[in-house]
């Protein structure tokens, strides 16, 4: 007689289930987190408010024409997009001129005019709030809470 053994391979299989379920779960999360963001930045061009709780410093365009800073054809604006997976999320602008806005720096011909930082994209901590809070009702649904 030989010796062997069984290995049930029910409980992992439902592991191995789980687990993608709960990745494709995870990317609803992402989803609703970068929407979250999306909203918060786009919502900074309104406010002309930094991440930081900063003001803007005003553009000469909008003091000129009693506008708001950033926002003269809105492109900038509605250009501000969001790329999630089940790991990460990634808020930003496909616009080339979006870092000099962001970082500020010399711009224009010859680099002769000096734009200050006009920080925009970034995490305050009303959007932390919005973020654990988006956590929280992931967790809660995963485990039937």
């Amino acid at each position: 007689m030989g010796v062997s053994f069984k290995m049930d391979m029910s409980k992992f299989m439902r592991g191995i289930d789980t687990a993608i379920h709960q990745s494709q779960r995870t990317q609803e999360l992402m989803d609703a987190v970068g929407d979250t963001l999306r909203t918060s930045v786009v919502q900074r061009f309104k406010t002309g408010i930094g991440p930081d709780g900063k003001k803007w410093k005003p553009s000469q365009r909008a003091i000129k024409q009693s506008g708001q800073t950033l926002v003269k054809n809105k492109v900038l604006m509605e250009s501000i997009d969001y790329e999630a997976t089940p790991q990460m999320v990634c808020v930003g602008s496909n616009e080339v001129y979006a870092r000099i806005h962001q970082l500020g720096g010399e711009a224009g011909r010859g680099h002769k005019v000096k734009l200050p930082a006009r920080p925009y994209l970034g995490i305050d901590d009303e959007d932390r709030a919005e973020i654990k809070a988006l956590m929280v009702e992931h967790l809660k649904s995963m485990f039937g809470v």
